[in-house]
């Protein structure tokens, strides 16, 4: 007797046909594609880095892609499973740091390309306080200084940085220093027992010139206002102690305002830092 073989049904070969092909599967035979998609995302990343508003965070992506997109295009099995699982890793990070950073970057800047603060720079991008404008005042607040109390040298611009509304820049004619600005009047970085930022306070020289406070100076500038004042109160004030013996506080007038300053007693002597918050730390005095 002859058996007649059966053929498949239809519904055999549709199951066969519905059949999951797995990812790893997929990967294989579209890794061209997929390494076409990755150098496209990369080059859009690279054209983002030139750009004024790039950030550390953007340039350490585009390196994470380049790695990601050379290791998707050897097309070897174990490399493309690397390559996908390591692709959706860049893709998590990348959605991290766009949601931690923030719209417009805040920093130091030479002309237009983001730097470190520790790094030579010509400005530095702040937000700005509220209450207050791209200013002076803005510019003291931001150094953790106290608006009315703390004066700002000579030669330093404050306005708002490409026209942002939330947002100041300030650049100074002789420099800035290789540090960020933010709360430079509330540390001692370099411990000499005074607070920084005397670069931007208003000292000056013998011959009545603007000077550093963080140098030898003879006089600093601590009150100029269109208020009758008395001196010696507001040097307290400002320098959180009495007049010292081996100084003295001056008042004058110029254009309209009152001027108090402390000045060394000797012509010889030098002041070599700021008399803010002074309160318990000894006077900082060269004499001779």
């Amino acid at each position: 007797m002859k058996y007649l073989q059966q053929r498949p049904s239809n519904a055999v070969d549709k199951q066969k046909a519905r059949r999951p092909t797995g990812w790893l599967s997929v990967l294989r035979r579209h890794w061209q594609p997929i390494t076409a998609v990755l150098s496209l995302v990369l080059m859009a990343l690279t054209l983002l880095a030139t750009l004024p508003g790039a950030t550390n965070e953007t340039y350490s992506l585009v390196d994470r892609l380049r790695g990601q997109s050379s290791t998707t295009s050897s097309g070897t099995d174990s490399s493309t499973h690397d390559a996908a699982s390591n692709t959706q890793s860049a893709t998590q990070e990348a959605l991290a740091t766009t949601e931690a950073s923030p719209s417009t970057p805040t920093g130091c800047y030479e002309d237009d390309t983001p730097t470190p603060c520790g790094s030579p720079h010509s400005r530095e991008v702040f937000s700005k306080p509220d209450g207050v404008s791209c200013d002076e005042t803005s510019l003291i607040l931001y150094m953790g200084g106290v608006a009315g109390v703390d004066l700002l040298g000579s030669g330093i611009d404050v306005t708002f940085f490409k026209n942002a509304e939330d947002l100041c820049v300030v650049e100074r004619t002789s420099g800035m220093p290789n540090v960020s600005l933010k709360d430079i009047w509330t540390v001692d970085n370099d411990h000499n027992g005074y607070k920084d930022g005397g670069d931007f306070r208003r000292c000056f020289n013998r011959q009545g010139q603007p000077a550093s406070c963080d140098t030898d100076h003879a006089s600093e500038e601590f009150f100029n206002a269109p208020t009758d004042v008395d001196c010696g109160k507001k040097y307290e004030e400002f320098s959180g102690r009495p007049v010292d013996h081996s100084i003295r506080v001056s008042q004058s007038s110029s254009g309209g305002n009152i001027v108090c300053r402390a000045e060394v007693q000797v012509s010889t002597d030098r002041l070599t830092a700021s008399v803010r918050d002074l309160e318990n730390a000894s006077l900082p005095i060269k004499q001779g």
